[in-house]
């Protein structure tokens, strides 16, 4: 297989690789109703398969150089890793800076760019097992990729991480096992095409077979008896990794000529295989020429396509990296279902094109730009100094890197203890415990008045009884108000027990007795604990009056609370469970290192005027000490489980009740959902249940309390 062949396969495999993107933000079943775009399905399930040509190809191309040239591992790792690190940093930086504009930054900067990192650690694993060939050579590199997909599968990585990186294996068997030829071989006629459908019939009927099963396996494995979806996401990887070696090894036969390996033989060195199917030929004079003299001749149909496909084939990379970005600006949110899109264009066939054209200039200019610094390295001595001197860079990089962890980390943890001392203080002047179940809840109440105000906290709220102190204060001289820290936050001893809805039912119940509050009760929920509201509501219906919904969860968004693409519920909550182990983890590391810090709420913004600003160091304390901690990711595990046992829940027609929902999430459509609609449908008396708009953001509850205690107010004049 030729490398021009190859790298115009991968051209077209790159644009195939945009359209899967595409059909998976416009067209995937999982995308919510109202934003789904049909006409792009079929390129939904194909991504994994049209990757694996790309590491087939990779260790293909690296054999097959390697056996040519004896000084092959010299500077192999700059050689291989420079262009493609260095585009990958320019379009990084370009990624981060739409993201920063657009109010979605994250650690995962390209969400499509996990294909560089596979890439460069399978390039390490060929650099130190094969540059001192053994006998072991190729079960050390099957190790190393199971290895590499051992740690993916454990840092919860998508199935794509590493269900294509075993066809790197076999591109390398495949370059072994092709015959040695030699210069003064004639070139035979290609093979008929007719031979190599015959070789190929049986990796194409395996293929068909593992494809249609790992696809359909979601929905009949209970059939099977089988009851972990563990072992159903394992059989379902082995089935796919099947599939995409069997999909590469057809497409490298219909690609294979014989006279092919000729010409690879008599080519230079660089020029003996695929030795990166991202890198650009290097400069051959009498082929530049003949190029030329190709260029003079007629325009054909045929002469057309192969410029086509040699023009893309040569910037692939560009291609890759780039094109997702315009993918999500042009898309029906940005990133996630909760930003606000860009650029929406509703209509498929101009999204395609669109992306598509743009995507292109894109990719040539980045691409243009790649060889200037290219250039610039190769010929200016600064770059040279530079780039020569890498190893000793990273290591004092590295090293700096180590010594400012360190010091925040000293830092961060002084804090924390002067932190504590004012969480203490805090403690004593205003929480009162209550006995629920066996746990001790912590509270925080005041003010007088025929009816009682209960504000419950949303999912990461850290601490409701510091948090929702705005709240209170604008309360309190009309009611009485109570503020619950759920078991494991805020103050709040912590259970062992479920976080199921009736758990959350249960203690916000029990609690409320232990005050004396019985009766004239108004739920005032933040996001997810509409949920526990809802479930107290159908078990104690009887001392409630009245429910307030600020941005209030309903049972709909049961599978959209996650990051993902999810082809069962079964997957899903198997999901849920993984991700709590591993966000736990996490969380620990940056606490430890002291760069918790660095994602914690601009409490400045949201609480500025609230007169808590003595108490800003404390909250962040709470937040560093509850944020994806045992108590948040018990009850993330929970969530959708939680929001399917009210799944049929309509409010009673006698309550007074109103969905207070800010704007950002109305106009955004978080989670690609109507929520007015939604929260419409849950309303069975529109005489006393009502859906009002309000300005703000996720956060209005705590910087714009004066607004939300007014909305309750006239929920209480009705009653009255």
């Amino acid at each position: 297989m030729s490398r021009t062949r190859s790298k115009n396969i991968l051209g077209i495999f790159a644009i195939l690789i945009m359209m899967h993107h595409l059909s998976q933000k416009a067209s995937a079943f999982w995308v919510p109703a109202s934003v789904r775009q049909h006409g792009l399905e079929p390129f939904v399930p194909i991504g994994y398969l049209l990757v694996s040509f790309f590491f087939f190809c990779s260790g293909y191309g690296l054999r097959k150089s390697m056996k040519a040239d004896e000084d092959y591992f010299d500077g192999f790792l700059l050689r291989r890793t420079n262009r493609i690190l260095m585009i990958f940093v320019i379009t990084s930086i370009i990624w981060l800076a739409v993201r920063f504009i657009y109010g979605n930054v994250s650690l995962s900067v390209n969400p499509y760019g996990w294909y560089i990192y596979a890439c460069i650690i399978l390039y390490f694993g060929f650099f130190f097992i094969y540059r001192k060939e053994t006998k072991i050579s190729h079960l050390l590199m099957g190790l190393w990729i199971f290895i590499y997909s051992v740690i993916c599968y454990l840092l919860i990585k998508g199935n794509w991480w590493f269900n294509a990186t075993p066809v790197f294996m076999l591109g390398i068997i495949t370059a072994d096992k092709e015959p040695v030829v030699n210069e003064t071989d004639i070139t035979p006629p290609e093979t008929p095409l007719k031979k190599k459908l015959v070789k190929m019939i049986i990796p194409a009927v395996l293929f068909v077979v593992t494809f249609v099963i790992s696809e359909n396996f979601g929905s009949f494995y209970k059939k099977l008896g089988i009851t972990d979806y563990g072992i159903v996401n394992i059989i379902i990887v082995i089935l796919q990794i099947v599939c995409c070696s069997c999909f590469s090894l057809c497409v490298y036969i219909l690609a294979s000529r014989r006279q092919d390996m000729v010409m690879i033989v008599r080519q230079k060195r660089d020029e003996a295989g695929d030795e990166d199917d991202f890198e650009d030929e290097p400069y051959d004079p009498e082929r530049e020429k003949r190029r030329k003299e190709r260029n003079k001749e007629p325009l054909t149909f045929k002469k057309a396509v192969t410029w086509f496909l040699s023009f893309y084939g040569s910037m692939t990379l560009e291609f890759y990296l780039i094109h997702g970005l315009f993918v999500q600006i042009f898309g029906h949110h940005f990133i996630d279902d909760k930003t606000p899109p860009v650029c929406y264009i509703k209509n498929i066939v101009l999204y395609v094109l669109v992306v598509f054209l743009i995507s292109t200039v894109a990719s040539f200019l980045l691409k243009k730009a790649g060889d200037l610094i290219i250039m610039a390295y190769e010929r200016l001595p600064m770059f040279e100094r530079i780039f020569d001197d890498q190893k000793r860079l990273i290591l004092i990089i590295l090293g700096i890197f180590v010594v400012i962890t360190i010091i925040y980390s000293v830092h961060r943890n002084n804090i924390s203890k002067e932190a504590s001392v004012k969480l203490e203080e805090y403690k004593k002047e205003k929480i009162t415990y209550v006995n629920a179940g066996g746990t001790e809840v912590a509270t925080y109440s005041e003010g007088e008045g025929e009816y009682t105000i209960v504000l419950l906290g949303s999912e990461w709220d850290p601490c409701p009884t510091m948090y929702l102190i705005p709240m209170l204060n604008n309360l309190k001289d009309t009611y009485k108000v109570v503020i619950i820290d759920y078991p494991g936050k805020g103050y709040s001893a912590d259970t062992d027990a479920d976080r199921t809805a009736d758990f959350y039912a249960d203690t916000i119940h029990s609690t409320l007795e232990g005050l004396g509050v019985t009766d004239n009760i108004i739920l005032v929920p933040n996001q997810v604990s509409a949920i526990y509201s809802f479930r107290y509501i159908e078990k104690y219906p009887e001392g409630v009056k009245g429910f307030v919904g600020i941005d209030a969860i309903f049972p709909e968004l049961a599978t959209r609370f996650l990051d993902g693409n999810y082809n069962s519920v079964d997957e899903y909550r198997w999901y849920l469970k993984r991700i709590s182990r591993l966000e736990k983890m996490n969380q620990k590391l940056l606490v430890a290192t002291g760069y918790v810090s660095l994602q914690t709420p601009i409490y400045d913004y949201v609480f500025y005027g609230s007169g808590l600003k003595e108490y800003y160091g404390v909250m962040e304390e709470m937040y560093i000490r509850n944020y994806m901690m045992d108590a948040h990711l018990k009850e993330q595990k929970e969530i959708y489980d939680n929001c399917m046992s009210v799944e049929d829940f309509k409010l009673p027609e006698n309550l007074h009740a109103s969905f207070l929902l800010n704007n950002t999430i109305k106009d955004t459509k978080y989670y690609g959902v109507d929520w007015v609609e939604k929260y419409n449908e849950l309303i069975t008396n529109k005489d006393i249940q009502s859906v009002t708009i309000i300005n703000g953001s996720d956060y209005v509850i705590y910087y714009n309390p004066g607004i939300l205690s007014k909305k309750i107010d006239e929920l209480v004049e009705g009653l009255e």
